[in-house]
């Protein structure tokens, strides 16, 4: 059912040279940009020039692609300026001909600003997942679910010369504090959904602090088969609600109080469960090394909630090369 393929080794191909230019040219192919740009025009965030005298205006499909440049390489909104001046690459995945259409960091960021006050990198996030449901890449056999922490500054005081206790303005009052092997973290959390072959259906932002289980309902709704999760998501009411709806319930089982050790039955089960769990592992390795997303960029679950869903399509268009090659 999976692949033997290695995705980082085939994603690690494409970091500079000829091997970029590659990748680049397979995502524009696979990027929606014209359903985006028309979401754009409806919503009024895009007003297209049509030939009007002046100074032409920066094409859709270069502001979009540039989002999505800058996730790829994990790119500040200085750096994807000045890449997108300095790379042949990223122009040509650009379409850009004119040094006037190349934009800079100010309109990359307000450009950005505007999709996320209008919830429109979740449409993106959408149309990215049409696609793959198209090439029929996204399978119909389950769905694993987890959650990864998403660090942010934490809220720091000092004192002036004065004396006066003064505090950094600039850290998320949203962000929350939680334990995670004895060790204290303070951020969010991104909760992804993914089908068996580690492709994200749907991604969810709370505060660190939320427990695992509370996005179990939201990233499971439409699913009718099978879900697959750890240990964290386990009770006995989901075990048996999963079973009064038909739906197979690979959720990896603990000891509960009194039990000294797990049944037989139970440890194989856990084996087996949670080699088809861990590819909901991937998207998160990923993302986090490879798209370079370290720590949160954003102050809010809002914010986050729309950055999640575009390193989510990222993620998921990175896929389709790979996916297409071992389908044959």
């Amino acid at each position: 059912m999976f692949s033997k393929v290695c995705f980082f080794d085939h994603a690690m191909e494409y970091q500079g040279g000829k091997k970029s230019m590659k990748f680049l040219n397979e995502m524009k192919e696979l990027i929606p940009f014209d359903a985006i740009e028309i979401i754009l025009i409806e919503k009024k965030i895009y007003k297209p020039n049509n030939g009007k005298a002046g100074r032409p205006s920066i094409p859709a499909k270069t502001l979009i692609g540039a989002l999505f440049l800058q996730n790829w390489y994990g790119l500040s909104d200085p750096m994807t300026e000045e890449l997108i001046n300095d790379r042949i690459s990223f122009r040509k995945f650009l379409d850009i001909k004119d040094e006037d259409t190349i934009p800079d960091e100010t309109t990359i960021c307000k450009f950005r600003n505007a999709l996320i006050k209008e919830e429109l990198l979740e449409s993106i996030f959408c149309e990215v997942r049409k696609v793959m449901e198209n090439k029929k890449l996204i399978l119909n056999e389950g769905t694993l679910i987890d959650a990864t922490l998403v660090h942010c500054s934490e809220p720091k005081k000092k004192k002036d010369d004065q004396g006066n206790v003064i505090s950094n303005e600039a850290y998320d009052k949203e962000a929350t504090y939680t334990s995670k092997r004895g060790h204290k973290h303070h951020g969010h959390k991104m909760h992804i959904a993914t089908d068996t072959n580690g492709i994200i259906k749907d991604v969810v932002a709370t505060t660190a602090s939320s427990h695992d289980s509370t996005q179990f309902d939201k990233l499971t709704k439409n699913e009718s088969k099978a879900i697959f999760a750890d240990s964290g998501y386990m009770s006995k009411e989901r075990k048996r609600d999963l079973r009064s709806k038909g739906i197979f319930g690979g959720i990896v089982e603990r000891r509960v109080r009194g039990q000294s050790k797990l049944r037989e039955k139970q440890s194989r089960n856990n084996k087996r469960f949670a080699k088809i769990r861990s590819l909901v592992e991937l998207p998160f390795a990923f993302i986090k090394h490879h798209m370079n997303f370290k720590v949160a960029r954003y102050l809010g679950i809002f914010k986050n909630q729309q950055h999640f869903y575009l390193l989510a399509a990222c993620y998921n268009l990175r896929r389709v090369p790979n996916m297409i090659k071992v389908n044959g």
